[in-house]
């Protein structure tokens, strides 16, 4: 029987550039790159050098903090160049495609024999091709600990609200993929729940009947973190993992097939795209190939709530499965006072945008400056899991942890709510995530 959970605060927004219902094969591109700089947590080690030759899956850099876990390349060529950011991060590493690109090979393991083979053995094949990172861990969003064992392993299939695949696009034809990934979790852990939001187009019946629970409401409905809120009984589950559906079917076909799988669908939307649409690519694949304008606008990997800024030399995040196009937002509203805010989206019912039902236009201006928090509590308002970001916040900067813990630090799930309403323009969810960094750095030594 199927569950059906609801975000009972979260957020509902209509926005111009929404996605439309078609996927769009893009160009085929000459280079791919993979963005370290990019993945939280990780801190990477290269394995290759500028000029060295690559085959697509062998990895490109390796986790300092736990060497076993490797990045894959993301195609087969030769690495044209590593770039550095502040601090030497490393922010990409690209890499230019032969014509006839080689993979690395692994032992497949077939579809049936996935039952009846060794925990061991698949996280060993998991870890030496590059699939380990597609599986990431709750609360903090990083891959997991190779030897740990989750509580719970949650299979996504999108979010509401925001700029990502919809998954009756991106899994056409790979249901045999999405229930062969499903036997490997089970390998795992016994507990594995299917979420969806409630509108996610019409699933093909295998994976429709795989669900096990619908989550309805705004943004971010369909989040692991919002699902394992509402099912947990105890603290120890706070340690499950998750998984994206496309990265699900990457996973299962990197063990049945052994050979790493690129393939990704995109959801390319926002005011500034000039494609609104699925685009079917690849891990890595630069912004130019998915959406041609050449127009000064932002580029942001996912939800424009939460998802990264992407650089502007413009190639896709490891984890991305949606690309937000907004203007940068610093041009001059003329005689915008006159209009008090009839086009601005916002929570609060002092602009005239609570008046308009058309879509609404996003972009990256502050339109303000920071303040100092004023108690409006607006973030907890709006947040998803009921937690106190304002106080949470002012916990951390007085050095107090375990209050900021009591407050719900570690159930934060990051969908970047509180920072949108803040009348402050406090960039909470930066702090929110830069506090969690903190605590488990202090607890892991």
């Amino acid at each position: 029987m199927i569950k059906t959970l609801t975000v009972k605060n979260g957020f509902f927004l209509t926005t111009s550039g929404q996605v439309a219902e078609r996927v769009r094969k893009a160009s085929a591109p000459s280079m791919v790159a993979l963005m370290p700089g990019w993945i939280p947590h990780v801190k990477p080690r290269l394995l290759v050098k500028e000029g060295d030759a690559i085959k697509g899956g062998a990895p490109l850099f390796e986790d300092k903090r736990n060497p076993v876990v490797v990045y894959p390349s993301p195609g087969g060529g030769v690495v044209k160049r590593i770039v550095f950011g502040p601090r030497r991060r490393i922010d990409e590493v690209v890499i230019a495609l032969d014509e006839t690109e080689g993979w690395e090979r692994f032992e497949p393991i077939s579809p049936h024999r996935i039952a009846h083979t060794s925990t061991d053995t698949l996280r060993h094949m998991l870890l030496k091709g590059g699939a380990w990172p597609l599986i990431r861990a709750l609360p903090f969003r990083d891959h997991p600990e190779p030897s740990s064992r989750p509580v719970h392993i949650i299979v996504t299939l999108g979010w509401a609200g925001g700029h990502l695949a919809r998954p009756s696009l991106a899994l056409k034809g790979e249901e045999a993929a999405f229930q062969a990934g499903l036997a490997i979790l089970r390998q795992f852990c016994p507990s594995v729940s299917v979420i969806a939001p409630s509108d996610t187009g019409v699933l093909p019946e295998s994976i429709l009947h795989s669900v096990t629970a619908r989550i309805q409401g705004g943004y971010p409905a369909g989040d692991p973190g919002h699902y394992l809120y509402r099912i947990r009984k105890e603290a120890a589950e706070n340690h499950s993992w998750y998984i994206d559906a496309q990265d699900l079917v990457a996973l299962a076909r990197f063990v049945t097939e052994g050979c790493f799988y690129p393939k990704r669908v995109y959801a390319v939307g926002g005011n500034a795209s000039t494609v609104c649409e699925h685009v079917s690519s690849r891990v890595g694949a630069p912004v130019a190939t998915l959406d041609p304008s050449g127009a000064r606008r932002r580029q942001i990997g996912g939800s424009p709530f939460a998802g990264l800024f992407l650089p502007a030399t413009g190639f896709m995040n490891f984890f991305d499965k949606g690309l937000t196009l907004l203007p940068v937002g610093d041009e001059e509203d003329f005689f915008g006072f006159l209009r008090a805010g009839y086009t601005r989206p916002s929570l609060s019912r002092t602009f005239l945008s609570v008046f308009n039902k058309r879509p609404l236009d996003l972009d990256c201006g502050m339109h303000g400056e920071e303040r100092p928090c004023i108690n409006c509590s607006r973030c907890a308002e709006v947040c998803p899991v009921g937690i106190l970001p304002q106080y949470t916040m002012k916990s951390m900067a007085a050095g107090e942890v375990e209050e900021a813990l009591s407050h719900g630090l570690l159930d934060c799930i990051e969908c970047g709510l509180c920072a949108y309403v803040c009348p402050s323009k406090i960039e909470l969810l930066d702090l929110l995530k830069t506090a969690k960094t903190q605590y488990r750095k202090e607890r892991d030594g």
